[in-house]
This record gives structure tokens, sequence and C-alpha cells, in this order.
């Protein structure tokens, strides 16, 4: 109701009537009724009205003020100790309600011409039922909407209540009737829910609240309101569903849910994404933003941080992020984190947000396998011949730009043709799998052994010139040299040979060094095997000449 009509009301009635708020303070009075407190203009605006009340009578109206139904009990005013008022309280509205008191008692079926006027304006149809001693039951008073409401007329309702519950759904009238019932032999508020078909066969949803009052012929007399809630059912309908439809995919996608005030730093957190990293709810309480920044590995903060500013900032639509997070075994866990802002501050800042984890530890390790097919050899565990030619590309970089040296080894088993025809291919496998077991232990951890062919392989030596690769070729070929593969019932023995080149001032790309260390290969091998040979960087453009 609008104020317009709140101070139509107020000034033509003789009551004495007050506008409460739902927690019973005084909103607006009427003159009456300010006039009854010897009070004047706004002094009783937010007082509460059970201290307006003699202190005496105060219980009697705690009860109804609490309910947000309407209701009737006598009671006096605190400057008049002696003649006890006839409230009547209406149902709220729009978080208003009226509190209306005349000298003496109306009868319960009495129409007054204020509450003509109030009940045209609510939503719902207020109306008093009553359940005679005898069972029956019948509507003493209806507002304008009853029939709207009801299909039944209100000279019918007036003198038998069964038409209008005849229309409730069938699957509905036991628990109404029951409702009802329980609340006539409690003497306690009736409240209910339930659907209601009109006679043009469309069902609605009802939503009835009432009190009780024993009169003194033994029937029951309810001051009620029944309001049409399709709409707000069918949102909440439509809510629950979506509800659950998510909480489905959470548990399908065994998602950790999270949602973050991002200015208190308040988290909320599902079971699952605690069950996540080894804990349960209980244990990681309190649960902040500080509890997951603790748990994400070091390495991985920032740029967690990073993309969620970038996402506050608008740069992103989407806050996605791969971190790892602490287990409670003291492993690191791999975790997609996916979340965005769903309400900002007026300032334009984020205020809350909300997301899911998802633990990709299977799918990390199924990356890295992928990785390691497609960088190293599946025979030797080296790394295959585009990774060599990846970071050899790199180191060349280096080279230039900042004059770091480095240097090329090839290596290429002598005579492996024999090994495979005297013993087959399996013995020249396992030759090949001795050959980069020696390479491995000889090589820093720094530098990179390759296979990059049948029985070739490569090295490439960071921060190491001539010198230093030369000597480092002499030890392996040694090792090379001495080595005895065992196979069936016999060893078999090898040897291999060596080419060297270190990057040079006239290398145009990253590849020369390569082709030197291949010609330097085959200087060797034509020398007479098992030796290693240096190629010495030409004049540029004089290569082949």
């Amino acid at each position: 109701m609008s104020q317009i009509d709140y101070a139509a009301l107020l000034a033509q009635s003789d009551d004495l009537i007050c506008v409460l708020c739902v927690e019973g303070k005084v909103l607006e009075a009427n003159p009456a009724f300010t006039a009854a407190l010897d009070s004047v203009g706004d002094d009783l605006v937010g007082a509460s009205f059970l201290d307006l009340l003699h202190p005496d009578d105060a219980p009697l109206c705690r009860e109804a003020l609490a309910s947000h139904v309407s209701g009737e009990w006598p009671a006096r005013l605190r400057a008049n100790k002696t003649a006890p008022l006839g409230w009547r309280l209406t149902p709220v509205v729009d978080g208003r309600r009226l509190c209306i008191a005349s000298p003496a008692f109306e009868p319960p079926q009495a129409k007054s011409s204020l509450l003509a006027q109030l009940a045209r304006h609510v939503p719902g149809v207020i109306f008093q039922y009553c359940i005679r001693a005898d069972g029956s039951s019948y509507f003493p008073y209806v507002s304008d909407r009853f029939e709207e409401f009801f299909g039944v007329s209100p000279a019918v309702a007036m003198k038998d209540a069964s038409p209008v519950f005849a229309c409730a759904h069938p699957d509905d009238l036991p628990y109404i009737m029951d409702s009802i019932g329980q609340a006539t032999n409690g003497q306690y508020p009736w409240h209910c829910q339930y659907r209601y078909c009109r006679p043009d066969g469309e069902m609605r949803w009802h939503e009835g609240s009432a009190t009780p009052t024993q009169q003194a012929d033994g029937s029951m007399l309810y001051h009620g309101y029944i309001s049409d809630i399709t709409e707000r059912h069918e949102l909440e309908q439509a809510l629950e569903e979506e509800r659950l439809r998510l909480a489905n995919i959470l548990e399908s996608t065994h998602a950790g849910a999270w949602e973050w005030n991002v200015q208190t730093g308040e988290l909320i957190i599902n079971a699952r994404w605690a069950e996540i990293i080894g804990y349960s709810l209980a244990e990681l309480e309190p649960i902040s933003f500080t509890t997951w920044e603790q748990l994400v590995h070091p390495d991985d903060l920032a740029r967690a941080l990073e993309r969620l500013n970038a996402h506050f900032h608008h740069k992103e639509e989407f806050y996605e992020f791969e971190f790892r997070m602490r287990h409670r075994d003291g492993q690191w866990v791999w975790v997609l984190g996916h979340g965005k802002v769903f309400r900002w501050t007026q300032d334009g800042r984020p205020q809350m947000m909300a997301g899911i984890h998802q633990e990709i530890g299977h799918r990390k390790d199924a990356e890295a396998a992928l990785q390691r097919l497609a960088t190293t050899d599946s025979l030797t565990g080296l790394w295959n011949r585009r990774h060599f030619l990846q970071h050899l590309e790199q180191a060349f970089e280096r080279y230039q730009r900042y004059g770091q040296s480095a240097a090329v080894i090839l290596i290429d088993i002598d005579h492996f043709k024999r090994v495979n025809d005297s013993h087959g291919h399996a013995a020249g496998d396992r030759v090949i799998q001795y050959t980069s077991e020696v390479l491995s232990a000889w090589c820093r951890s720094l530098d990179i052994p390759a296979r990059i062919g049948g029985e070739e392989f490569a090295l490439l030596l960071t921060d190491t010139g001539e010198e230093g690769a030369y000597a480092l070729a002499e030890r392996i070929r040694y090792a090379l040299e001495f080595l005895e593969v065992p196979y069936d019932d016999m060893s078999l023995r090898m040897t291999a040979s060596f080419g060297i080149a270190a990057m040079a001032p006239d290398d145009r790309h990253y590849e020369d060094g390569m082709r030197r260390a291949d010609r330097a290969l085959y200087a060797a091998k034509r020398g007479g095997r098992n030796r290693v040979e240096v190629d010495k960087e030409c004049p540029a453009g004089t290569e082949g000449a």
C-alpha cells in the first residue's frame, strides 16, 4: 500500500490506528492514537508498540506481533489503565501492518469500513473461518477477491465452506484438513501451502496463515490471510531444479566448489574442495582466502594472483589457472581453478566470486607421459633428435647474444651392423642401451644427451669449449672401449668414433656446428675408428672448397 493510502486511512478513521513495521515499531500513528497517549506529532514514531501498552497487558500482544498473520486481543494503553481496548492486527503487507483499536469489541463477522478499504488494497484474501461445535464450517467474512481466488461466491461460502475445500487438489486436501485440525486442537497459528483448482481448470498455488480463537459457544474462529504464490512457487521450483542440476554437475565432475567474499576474505567451500587435498571441512576451519594462499605451491602463487587481478580488472572474462596445492600427506596435488566474480561493489571492486576446483593430477601425468614420448627415445630414454635440435638452437642464440660457449659431440658405434648381423637386433638394442647408460653417467645435469639415429648419439655441452669437449669425449671413448655388454651367455664388446665442433663466430645457423661435428665424425671413421676428431672452424664461405 502506498504512503498516500495509509495517510487516507489514518486521517479518515476515528479508531486508534498505528502502522507497524515487521519488528513491531511504530511507523505512523493517526490523531486518535496519539491523543489517547497524550502525544503529539511524530513523538511515537520509532517506539516499540509493546512499550505503549500497560505492562500487565503487553504479554498478550507479544505473541500476536511475532506472527505475520492477523489477530485480536484486549489491552490497555499505558496512559489509560482502566479501559481495555479491543485491538485488531492485520497481516504483514509490503513489510507493514495496521494495528487498530475501538473502545469495544466488534462482532467477529462485522465488516468495518476501514477493513474493507484495507482489503481492497492487499493482493490476497482476508478472511474469517469458523468451525462450529458440530464440525461444520463456514466463512463469516471474506474480502472482495475471494471469488477470484476460489471460484466460489462469498454468499455460498458464508453458509458452507465445503464447496471451497472441494476444489483443493485431491493430493493436498488431506494435508490441508490435517493442518487445520492440528491448529484447532493445539490452538496455535495455522500455516499451509497447497494447490487449488479453479473452475476454469487452472492450477494455482496458495499460501494461507491464520490464528484461531476459541469462542464462547464452542466454535473456533480463525482470522487469516491467503495469498496466491504460484509465480513464487514456480520460481522456487526452478531455483531448486537449478540447485539440483548444479549439485549433480559438481558430483559428476567430482569438483570442489567455493565462494569467496573478496572484500572480507571469507571463503566457503564444499567437502570435495577439502577432500582434494586430504582434509575434512572441520580440519580446515576457520577457512579464509589465507587458507588457500598457504596451501598453494610458492612457485605458483604469484602467477595465480596475477590471473586473479587480470579478471578483477576485466582483462579476462573468467579466472582460470592450473596450480599445485599441498596435500595433507605432504605431496603436491595439481588443481585447475576456475571462477568468476558475480557481484561487484558500487565503486567497481570485486565483492563476491564463485568457482570450482578440479583435481587434474592424472591429466598432468598423461601430459608428462605424452611429452616424454614426444621428446625422448623410447629404447634408451635419452632425448630424441627433435628435442636435441631445439636445445641446440637455444644454445646457439645464447652464444650469439651473450657469447656463452657450447660444443657438440657426435658419436657413432663402430661396426654396429656386424652386431645385428651376427647376434640379431635384440643384441644390437642391448648395445645401444648400454651405450646410452655410459653417456648419461658421464654427462652433467645441464648437458643434453640424445639418440639421433640408429647407432648415432649426440651430446650438447653448455658452457664448454673445444678442449673441454675433447676431454669428455676421450673419457667416454675409453669407457666404451672397455665396456662389456652381457647378452645371453656372452659379452659383447664395441668401440665408437667421435666428432667434435665448438660453436664459432662464423656460424650462421645453429646447425652449422652440427654439420662441422658430423664432418669431424667422418674424419674419425676414415682415420681408423675408435678415435676422437675435432673440426676446426672454417672461414666463412670456404667450407667444401
